[in-house]
């Protein structure tokens, strides 16, 4: 049976970064006792230093408790930078539930993620909102097998710099040298089995905030590991800077039941080219590689701007294939507008206004 505490009982009252600093973390470092359910009452917590969040452990907080970022560090982690883990065999079973997570990015402009979760399994986060990132994410979900988000908002991110456009609120992440710079080995560890689902991405609307760039997706990877059974489902992504979706290098994955609003393009399915992310382990290059089985299906795209609603990109001799788009509805002129590079085996079915296919060596083609 789970024990349970309350953050009070370890000094933290809220409003003083010290205190409400040490009182959460005196709280959580029960779980190495044994599985612990903390509780953070209603108020506003001032957090001056990364937390450690442990294996079997539920964090509940209240639906008016804030976290406010006070330091140029994160807010949560499930490891130490001093110990290594590898594989899936980090600290997991963890469960958090409830309350808000505020980066505060609208009057602290230090780069920087609220949650770096790592070598893990069983993840599952629930009614959270993340609000006012910079330059980093929401969430760095970095080798975990088991992955759950659910019924959370994703509220504003700030990049002074122009640089961090690829900064996703939702990263799907690999263990490579340099992506997770928390804790870990760089094992080549991936993110797979995970469900993304019922969840807001947008702006807070506090000054000096835009909406995201990037919702959820990948920018790294490693030869011959591939994200695999990644489910984005029943999502409204809204104003957002870029591709709301990128799914890279992916297998046995799927995109569904979306809603894509006045976002700079919709959903991106990439391979990967020769280059940096073509090293195997060893740091050998071996090439590009591409993806297979990806399911786009009843999502709703009105009024995307620049970019296509869908793009499937691949590079050189490889090919992304078993490409299925049904059922998807494309409202607004600018919205008509998919596109297909070096890719094989499409199949489209039943999709709403939708006449503008483009085509850049594509292969079996097929509308159903």
């Amino acid at each position: 049976m789970k024990h349970i505490v309350n953050v009070n009982r370890y000094g933290a009252k809220g409003g003083c970064g010290l205190t409400d600093t040490i009182g959460i973390q005196l709280a959580l470092l029960q779980a190495k006792k044994g599985p612990v359910t903390v509780y953070i009452p209603k108020g506003v917590y001032h957090i001056i230093y990364e937390l450690v969040i442990y294996e079997h452990t539920t964090l509940i907080l209240h639906d008016e408790a804030v976290l406010i970022r006070k330091s140029p560090t994160a807010m949560l982690k499930n490891g130490h930078r001093l110990k290594k883990y590898y594989g899936y065999d980090g600290h997991g079973n963890i469960n958090i539930i409830g309350g808000t997570f505020d980066a505060y990015g609208h009057t602290n402009n230090t780069n920087n993620t609220i949650m770096s979760i790592g070598h893990a399994r069983n993840i599952q986060i629930h009614n959270v909102t993340f609000k006012n990132v910079v330059g980093g994410h929401a969430i760095d979900a970095c080798g975990l097998d088991g992955f759950y988000v659910n019924e959370c908002k994703f509220l504003g991110f700030r990049d002074d710099s122009g640089t961090r456009l690829f900064s996703e609120a939702v990263q799907i992440d690999i263990q490579t040298e340099g992506a997770f710079p928390k804790f870990g080995a760089t094992d080549g560890t991936i993110t797979k089995n995970a469900l993304i689902e019922n969840c807001y991405f947008g702006n807070s609307g506090d000054p000096n905030i835009l909406p995201w760039n990037r919702a959820v997706g990948s920018h790294a990877s490693m030869y011959d590991v591939f994200y695999e059974n990644i489910n984005i489902q029943h999502n409204t992504f809204e104003g957002l800077g870029d591709f709301a979706v990128t799914l890279l290098k992916a297998k046995d994955s799927s995109v569904t039941h979306n809603q894509f609003i006045n976002c700079e393009g919709g959903i991106r399915y990439l391979a990967v080219p020769t280059g940096k992310y073509s090293l195997d382990i060893h740091k050998l290059n071996r090439g590009g590689q591409a993806g297979s089985t990806i399911l786009i299906g009843d999502n709703t795209f009105k009024d995307i701007k620049s970019k296509p609603s869908i793009l499937i990109k691949s590079y050189e001799d490889v090919m992304n294939k078993d490409i299925y788009i049904y059922n998807n509805h494309f409202e607004g002129e600018s919205s008509n507008n998919i596109k297909f590079i070096k890719t094989t085996d499409i199949y489209l079915y039943n999709n709403r206004n939708l006449s503008n296919i483009k085509q850049d060596q594509v292969e079996n083609l097929t509308h159903i």
